[in-house]
């Protein structure tokens, strides 16, 4: 189907909706009290100014409230960002990790991580060549997050075809007290939350203020398969001082034990049958499994002078990684470094409000790895490899965004980023390497206000992406992936029926043209390999809704269109890529009842669908089938301190793939390619707040 088909499709089936919205709507909204916003400190942001800075950016971008999160179960990433516009993700096997993917980012790869700029605070939490372990983040402990899809995340210096995600900490400001959080369900799911917060000096009379953020998580589950079982303990902390009106530092921390065992791949028949059973019945508990221990520390500090502000920020990880698979025990340890030094003009240029950016941001990381066989029964054999691999960056940012009339703000751009990676191999077959990478980046684009809650946006960008170590582990991958990306796009909120309702909308049409694209394709399903494709085309429909239908009625809902395409190629023509489905919908509708209550008391369905199959191969000759779930939510407050929620998943208990292996040709015959999506479950969760 042609994007520009389903661009009018999609304009007529949103006509239809705010007219059949609009008839809905019997009674005027309510006047809304804002609750809950925290003052903001230059080291921080609260989510009021991350909201505000979003209409400034040229593209599509989003805040995602973790308070409105919260209202169901919080553990994975599909939890957070399930309902965060233009996000592909979903669940491998119930733990932390997921399948990740904005814009078909690291499209075929259906394990780890890449193609995305991930930060904590605004400080990044990928290794230096570009890798990110989901189990070293903490959503449960963000007060929001930033999702800055494809090249709109430029304040990061990210040229990456997905962009960015940022997940924002509280501080002592969103937490003067203490909250304590528990949540337990099906599959032995269990999880307890503490966050404590204070303010500890509230002016500057006596001198500095200070305050402090502390979040301690704990989470155990059997899983829903056999051999799923998980447990992570994590703590993130942050301690801020207001030294003076001019200058603000932070100090964050954080600590994550993570043990995670890995069920493997099931076959088709196994998926229709039995999706419980594990890949290989002989594997001992202690086998096939990915186990991590991290740990960061680092500082943002910010002075402000007038017009001018200086934001100075360096940070420290280590990473410790067991990894036993069928292939062989793997073992790592990772130290990364790196910061920012930001400098900020925000005076006036030609009698016009202006912000004049610029920015070197360097980051460079050490990894000491080894692998060995997998010995009679499934113990640690003779040593395979072992290998040194170092990652450089370098990178250049000026910015500059100008407000040319009341309606129209300009942004350009310009990065610079050069990158190292190097392995050195000390025992083993593979080949040592050192390879660079350099790229220019240009990017234009403007925001337009067609109405004071209506925006439209477009831009034009360069993508730039190295190959991560594990990409380039047998040299298949020697090029850095590259292209321009073009998107536009409306967002705002409309009152409708004399303000008996509203609608927010979030709408974004966007074409990538690539070249030398990273897929990771699996042979036989033994080994996998990442290779350059050299043309494919990457365009879409990214769509976020939500509103307030009447005084009860409220509703949210993504549609993701997603065409991916080899262009040309000499083996497989113009055929679709294969990765994920070309649309997926979810949504939630719930009623909500008791009046001059915050939040009041909901309930209603939730949802997701995806109405067409999924290549599964290059060649198109098996796909994962569609499928539909449905689930139900509800909860409340119970008095001033203490609130609920019932959290209840996949009711009909459908057997679906959520994900599946991808390769060149699987023959029609994909033999064991599919995760299983969770059965039929529930959570309930109590939380407090003194």
């Amino acid at each position: 189907m042609k994007l520009g088909s389903i661009s009018r499709q999609l304009a007529l089936a949103a006509g239809a909706m705010l007219t059949s919205i609009q008839a809905f709507a019997e009674e005027r909204l309510p006047a809304v009290t804002v609750v809950g916003v925290s003052e903001s400190t230059p080291a921080q942001k609260n989510i009021r100014e991350a909201q505000s800075d979003i209409r400034a950016i040229p593209g599509g971008s989003a805040v995602i409230d973790m308070d409105v999160v919260k209202q169901g179960r919080v553990s994975t990433w599909v939890d957070t960002l399930g309902l965060a516009p233009g996000v592909f993700v979903q669940e491998r096997f119930g733990s932390d990790e997921a399948r990740i993917s904005i814009r078909g980012s690291a499209l075929s790869r259906t394990y780890h991580g890449f193609g995305l700029r991930v930060m904590q605070d605004g400080i990044p939490i990928n290794y230096a060549d570009g890798f990110f372990d989901m189990q070293t983040v903490d959503p449960a402990a963000a007060r929001y997050v930033e999702v800055l899809r494809g090249p709109n995340a430029t304040t990061f210096a990210s040229g990456t075809l997905g962009g960015a995600i940022n997940f924002v900490s509280p501080t002592g400001y969103d937490t003067d007290g203490f909250i304590g959080r528990t949540e337990a369900g099906s599959f032995g799911y269990a999880r307890l939350q503490a966050i404590a917060g204070k303010v500890l000096r509230p002016d500057f009379d006596g001198g500095a203020v200070w305050d402090y953020n502390l979040s301690v998580n704990a989470v155990s589950q059997d899983g829903y398969r056999d051999h799923s079982a998980q447990e992570s303990q994590k703590a993130v902390a942050n301690f801020g001082a207001r030294i003076s009106r001019e200058l603000d530092s932070r100090f964050f921390v954080g600590a994550v034990r993570s043990r995670s065992q890995l069920p493997g791949y099931v076959t088709k028949a196994q998926l229709l049958t039995d999706p419980t059973v594990v890949q290989n019945t002989a594997w001992p508990d202690s086998f096939q499994r990915r186990d991590i221990d991290a740990y960061r520390v680092a500082n943002k500090t910010v002075y402000t002078r007038g017009d001018y502000q200086i934001e100075f920020v360096a940070y420290a990880m280590q990473h410790e990684l067991w990894h036993p698979i069928q292939y062989g025990f793997i073992e790592q340890s990772t130290n990364t470094f790196g910061g920012h030094l930001k400098f900020m003009d925000n005076s006036a240029l030609f009698g016009k409000p202006n912000l004049l950016t610029l920015a070197y941001l360097p980051d460079t990381g050490t990894t000491d790895g080894s692998t060995h066989a997998v010995a009679a029964g499934y113990t640690s054999g003779a040593l395979s490899t072992k290998y040194e691999q170092k990652a450089v960056n370098h990178r250049l940012l000026l910015e500059d965004s100008l407000r040319v009339s009341d309606r129209t703000r300009v942004t350009t751009s310009l990065q610079y980023h050069w990158s190292q990676r190097e392995k050195d191999v000390l025992f083993g077959a593979a080949s040592s390497y050192d390879l660079s990478f350099s790229r220019w980046l240009p990017r234009v684009g403007f925001v337009h206000d067609l109405a004071p809650q209506l925006q439209l946006f477009a831009n034009a960008s360069s993508v730039f992406e190295p190959p991560i170590f594990d990409v380039t582990s047998t040299m298949a991958a020697t090029k850095a992936q590259t292209g321009q990306s073009y998107e536009a796009g409306l967002r705002g909120e409309t009152e409708f029926n004399a303000s008996r309702g509203r609608i927010a909308y979030d709408l974004t049409v966007y074409r990538a043209n690539l070249r030398n694209e990273f897929q990771t394709v699996c042979y036989g399903c033994v080994s996998a390999t990442t290779l350059n494709v050299p043309r494919t085309i990457h365009q879409g429909i990214e769509l976020g809704l939500s509103g307030v239908l009447d005084r009860h009625w409220e509703a949210r809902g993504v549609f993701l269109y997603s065409d991916f395409r080899f262009d040309g190629d000499a083996t497989y023509g113009n055929n679709r890529m294969p990765g994920f489905p070309p649309v997926m919908l979810r949504g939630e509708l719930l009623y909500r009842w008791g009046a001059g209550v915050r939040p009041a008391s909901y309930a209603g369905p939730t949802f997701e669908w995806v109405p067409t199959s999924a290549p599964m191969d290059n060649t198109g000759s098996v796909s994962n089938e569609a499928y539909s779930i449905f689930g139900f939510k509800a909860g409340g407050p119970i008095d001033s301190s203490w609130s609920w929620f019932l959290d209840a998943r996949n009711l009909a208990d459908k057997k679906y793939a959520a994900t599946t292996n991808i390769s060149a040709n699987y023959g029609g015959i994909p033999g064991s390619a599919y995760y299983p999506g969770n059965g039929r479950s529930a959570y309930i969760g109590l939380e407090g707040k003194w």
